[in-house]
Order: structure tokens, then C-alpha cells, then sequence
């Protein structure tokens, strides 16, 4: 598969130029959401992808993450569905690997609730992980290989976070069965990943050059083939048109986070209904933005971590 821009689609010729490497001839099984593009590349392609998004979030970004509402919105949500049904004291090893954290902003609460955790990110800017390093002087920061080896002990963390940023990785399939192997028994991966396409990407698009979200049974499917087990049903959330319209209360505060999730739980539910992955038409694109999943590694657990296990269930 050749790298090309979408201005080299036939009939499809646009004023810009942005390089992808997701591919021009869009399959049934694709579009269906059977098939994650990228999942099978290797070599060449893996390396071409990985360059193309190495800074490309950091440079579209600005630091708009930091202050948008939208995403101290998602940052509530890793509270709610993710991180406050962890019982952090009670598994082993206390350590954390944070995939694709960026600026590290979706772990502060966590970390300054648990000062006893190792902290690992693995990430690919090196803008990115100087700013992690920065923060979290005594953190460890790994940086992905073409491959998808994630360089890290086998069973060493008892929980991975991976925010928004599978949709950015070719090989999920290979990186999902790494987590699964640092992953100890019983441990716990935490994921919040759009479902859809995110638009066409044979035209321009408002996105980095190889971002396509994953389907909820297609994510699912790939996790347990990795050993990582549901342990409750994928939560449909962040539907996207709620930012347009709720975005001014949300910038002046005129509107609770505990608020919107009501709303948003509601609402996301109702649209999950209609499931499409690639939304070509007006009536697919009412569906549901993302999922918030809560998967964990199957096999003998110890007691330590069937404690953590329950307290997740709760």
C-alpha cells in the first residue's frame, strides 16, 4: 500500500494536500467495521505511519486540549467509568502504563491520588514526553517501536490506559496483544475510543493523517483474542453533537460535567442503537461518538487482584 495525499483521489481533487496512509480503496469489510485499516501493515507502511503521526497531534493540538471543556469532559468521564472503580490500593504491582498520554494531563488525578505508582508512558512526540518528563521526573518514558513491542516486563503492570489514542496506531491488534503480555493477571486496561471512521478519509478532514476510530464488536473481538476479557458492556458515550450545542455553558461553567454525563448517558444509549462505522449517509452519522471499555486480562489472579477485579464491578 502507497503512501498519497487526498488531493490524488479521482474525481475527489481538493485544494489542500494532507499525506495518509490509510488506504484509498475503501473495503466492504471496512466499511462495515469488520476490518480496522493499518491492522495488517508491516514493515515499510508501519514505519511510514508512525512518522506521519509522530507529532502530528501535538502540532494540530496547541495545547487546545488543555483548556477545551470537551476534553475535561472525557477527562470526567476516565474518572466516572474508569478510574474511580479501581481500588488502587488493593492490586499489585502498583505500577501504570499510560499509552499515547501526550501531555500527561488524563493521569494527574490519579497520580497525585496515588504518589505510590510507577508511572510508565509510552509515547512517540518528543515534545510530548519532554513535558512528561518534566511533570513526572521520576517516571519512565518508553517510546513505541515500529514492530509494536512495547519494551516492558512481561506481567509488570496492573493497569494500562489507552485515552483516545488507539485510533492513531496502525497495528492495534499487535499493540493489544503486548498490553495483554505486561499486563499481570487480572489487571485492568481502561480504553475510551471512537467507533466510527471519523469521516472519509479520501477527502480533507479535521484530524491527524491516519486517525479512523474502531468499531465497538471489532475492538471487543481483538481484545479477546489478546486475553482481555469485557469486564462490563462497552458504555456508549461523547456524543459529539452535545459539544455544539451545550459548548458556550460549557465554557462559562453555566453547565456541570455530573450534568452533561446525564444527558450525554441518555442520549448515547438511545443512538447506540444505530451503530455505523463508516457514515456516508445523513441518517448513519446519528450514532454513537465513542465507547468507554474496562477490559481485564484473563488467567489466575491473586487475591490482591480479584479484590481489585470486584471493586471495578461495582
Amino acid at each position: 500500500m502507497t503512501n498519497r495525499s487526498v488531493a490524488d483521489t479521482a474525481g475527489r481533487a481538493s485544494p489542500r494536500s494532507v499525506a495518509t496512509s490509510l488506504p484509498l480503496e475503501v473495503s466492504a469489510d471496512i466499511r462495515a467495521g469488520r476490518t480496522l485499516a493499518g491492522d495488517d501493515f508491516t514493515g515499510e507502511q508501519l514505519a511510514t505511519w508512525l512518522a506521519q503521526e509522530k507529532e502530528a497531534f501535538y502540532q494540530a493540538d496547541g495545547a487546545n486540549s488543555e483548556v477545551d471543556p470537551w476534553y475535561s469532559y472525557m477527562r470526567f468521564l476516565n474518572e466516572t467509568l474508569g478510574f474511580a472503580r479501581l481500588d488502587a490500593d488493593a492490586v499489585a504491582p502498583k505500577s501504570v502504563l499510560v499509552i499515547g498520554p501526550g501531555s500527561g494531563t488524563e493521569i494527574e488525578q490519579f497520580a497525585r491520588r496515588n504518589p505510590q505508582w510507577r508511572l510508565h508512558f509510552l509515547e512517540s512526540s518528543e515534545n510530548f514526553s519532554r513535558s512528561l518528563t518534566r511533570k513526572w521526573p521520576n517516571s519512565a518514558i518508553i517510546h513505541p517501536t515500529v514492530a509494536g513491542d512495547i519494551e516492558l516486563a512481561s506481567a509488570s503492570q496492573s493497569l494500562v490506559c489507552a485515552f483516545s489514542v488507539l485510533h492513531h496506531i496502525p497495528n492495534v491488534s499487535k499493540v493489544l496483544r503486548e498490553v495483554s503480555r505486561v499486563l499481570a493477571p487480572g489487571g485492568t486496561l481502561l480504553v475510551r475510543e471512537p467507533c466510527s471512521s471519523m469521516g472519509d478519509w479520501r477527502l480533507p478532514r479535521s484530524a491527524t493523517p491516519n486517525e479512523r476510530g474502531i468499531g465497538r464488536r471489532l475492538l471487543v473481538e481483538i481484545a479477546q483474542r489478546c486475553g482481555l476479557e469485557p469486564a462490563r458492556p462497552p458504555v456508549p458515550i461523547l456524543f459529539e453533537p452535545l459539544n455544539r450545542v451545550f459548548k458556550g455553558l460549557l465554557a462559562r461553567g453555566a453547565l456541570s460535567f455530573p450534568a452533561l454525563y446525564a444527558v450525554d448517558r441518555v442520549v448515547s444509549a438511545l443512538v447506540s442503537v444505530n451503530d455505523h462505522y463508516w457514515r456516508d449517509r445523513w441518517h448513519k452519522k446519528l450514532g454513537p461518538s465513542a465507547y468507554f471499555y474496562v477490559f481485564r486480562k484473563s488467567g489466575s489472579e491473586s487475591g490482591a487482584a480479584r479484590a481489585a477485579v470486584h471493586a471495578a464491578e461495582r
